[in-house]
C-alpha cells in the first residue's frame, strides 16, 4: 500500500532545533524523515521526491551553498525551505540558490510559526524550474586567498563556483556536485593535482575538461599534465582574459562541438 501522506525532509548536521517542530508535523500526519548529510539528504531526495525539504546549513560543506540546486536537479517537484542560523544569515544571497527556494527563516523562528510557514509552503506549487542551468566550475587550490580571487573572477562570467582548499574533500564530494569543468592546483599538501587527476579520470570520463593551473612551468610539468588527461596547462599568474577564455571554450567543448574543441586546443599553453 503506498503511503499518499505528504513527506518532509529536514536535513542539518544539528538537528536538535526541529525536534519540537518535527512531533508535531508527525501528529498531523505528516511522514518525516531527516539527514546529517549531504550524501544522505541527496540520496533521500533521489529515492522519495518529498514534497518539502527544510535545509538547515553546516551539511558538509555545501549546505550554504549548492545544495538547494542539487535538491532542485535530482527532484524539480521538491519545495525548499532554508533554515539560516545567525551566521547563515549574513551568507543568505550566496550563488547557487534554487529556484524552489520558496522561503527563508532562522532558527530563532518558533516553532508554532514555522508550522504556519510548512503548511503555507506545502500549499504552493513548485516554481518553474529554469531551461537551463549555468555551468559548475570547481576549483580546487590549497592557497585560499589565491583561491577566492578565482572564484570572484569566473562567478563574474554568469558561472557557478565551487571552491576546496582540500584537495581529497573535493574527490569526496565531486560525485554530489556533478561539476561541468575543473581547474586544479598542481603543487598542493597531500594529493598534488597531478594525482588528483589520475583519480578524477578512473571514474570520469574524459568529457569532463580538467585545467591545472599552476607556478610551475616549463615543457615537463605541461607533459604530465596532459599524460594525466588535463585538457589545458596554464602557469600562474594567469591574465584573467586567458583564464576566461579557456574555460569559455573547454565548457563549449564539452556540450559536443567539435570546433568549439578544435579552438579550445589550440589555445593551450
Amino acid at each position: 500500500m503506498n503511503d499518499e501522506r505528504q513527506s518532509l525532509l529536514f536535513a542539518d548536521r544539528d538537528l536538535s532545533w526541529s525536534g519540537q517542530l518535527r512531533k508535531r508535523l508527525a501528529e498531523r500526519g505528516l511522514r518525516i524523515e531527516t539527514a546529517t548529510t549531504a550524501r544522505d539528504l541527496l540520496d533521500r531526495v533521489v529515492r522519495g521526491r518529498p514534497d518539502l525539504v527544510v535545509l538547515g546549513g553546516g551539511l558538509d560543506d555545501l549546505g550554504d551553498r549548492l545544495l538547494g540546486g542539487l535538491i532542485q536537479e535530482r527532484s524539480p517537484g521538491t519545495r525548499i525551505i532554508r533554515v539560516l542560523s545567525s551566521r547563515g544569515a549574513e551568507r543568505a544571497d550566496e550563488p547557487g540558490p534554487a529556484d524552489n527556494v520558496l522561503c527563508t527563516v532562522t532558527r530563532r523562528t518558533s516553532a508554532a510559526d514555522l508550522d504556519e510557514v510548512i503548511t503555507r509552503v506545502l500549499s504552493c506549487a513548485p516554481r518553474g524550474r529554469l531551461a537551463t542551468r549555468p555551468p559548475l566550475v570547481v576549483c580546487v587550490d590549497d592557497d585560499a586567498q589565491f583561491l577566492q580571487s578565482l572564484a570572484r573572477t569566473i562567478r563574474r562570467q554568469g558561472y557557478r563556483v565551487l571552491t576546496y582548499t582540500e584537495p581529497e574533500f573535493a574527490l569526496e564530494e565531486l560525485p554530489l556536485v556533478r561539476p561541468d569543468l575543473v581547474i586544479l592546483d598542481v603543487l598542493m599538501p597531500g594529493l598534488s593535482g597531478f594525482e588528483v587527476l589520475a583519480e578524477l579520470r578512473r571514474y570520469y570520463p574524459r568529457r569532463l575538461p580538467v585545467v591545472l593551473l599552476s607556478g610551475l612551468d616549463g615543457d615537463v610539468p605541461f607533459a604530465e599534465g596532459r599524460r594525466h588527461g588535463a585538457a589545458c596547462y596554464l602557469t600562474k599568474p594567469c591574465p584573467s582574459e586567458i583564464l576566461i577564455e579557456t574555460v569559455r571554450n573547454l565548457l563549449a567543448a564539452s556540450d559536443g562541438s567539435a570546433d568549439a574543441r578544435s579552438g579550445a586546443r589550440s589555445g593551450e599553453r
